[in-house]
């Protein structure tokens, strides 16, 4: 192979493989999600006496098996009766907003609760009669919250003591 061949080749093989990343670019943006909390009950909200929110990657309600996800660095895998915990977060305010980054799914779930006993882990269930509150529009059913690619995503997360943690 002469030289201007070996050139002309690598030039090409390197601009094809530029193509391909900037598809794989392309296609892993991520998505924002801002919540704002909106707790409007009785319960004490402080440093010790958080308000957890958690993403969820299908409905949690729905699910028969919940699995913390948390740790993990790439999205999981998508499995029927199942809902993964993406991500976790707690605030000291009632009317706190709390960013999630880098979110890769097309769609999530939230829940809250608050930590009335102030003894939750990050890990374990919440304490039984704990106030929460879930994204939805309609009373009693809880909504995805839809992501657009590359996109800040906006939403309230307004709830009171009706509703209890089973």
């Amino acid at each position: 192979m002469k030289r201007r061949d070996a050139v002309v080749l690598a030039s090409m093989l390197f601009c094809a493989f530029a193509v391909t990343q900037v598809g794989v670019c392309a296609s892993t943006t991520h998505s924002t999600l801002k919540v704002k909390l909106n707790y409007t009950g009785a319960g004490v909200v402080d440093e010790n006496h958080r308000i957890y929110v958690l993403l969820f990657d299908a409905n949690p309600f729905a699910a028969s098996s919940l699995v913390d996800s948390t740790s993990e660095t790439a999205p999981p895998t998508t499995t029927a009766g199942v809902s993964h915990i993406l991500r976790r977060f707690s605030a000291s305010r009632r009317d706190r907003i709390i960013t999630f980054d880098y979110l890769r799914s097309p769609a999530v779930y939230v829940a809250a609760f608050v930590d009335r006993n102030g003894s939750y882990d990050g890990h374990s269930d919440p304490a039984s009669g704990a106030p929460m509150g879930m994204y939805r529009k309609a009373p009693d059913k809880i909504e995805p919250i839809r992501l657009r690619n590359g996109k800040s995503v906006k939403v309230v997360l307004a709830f009171d003591d009706s509703t209890k943690t089973p």
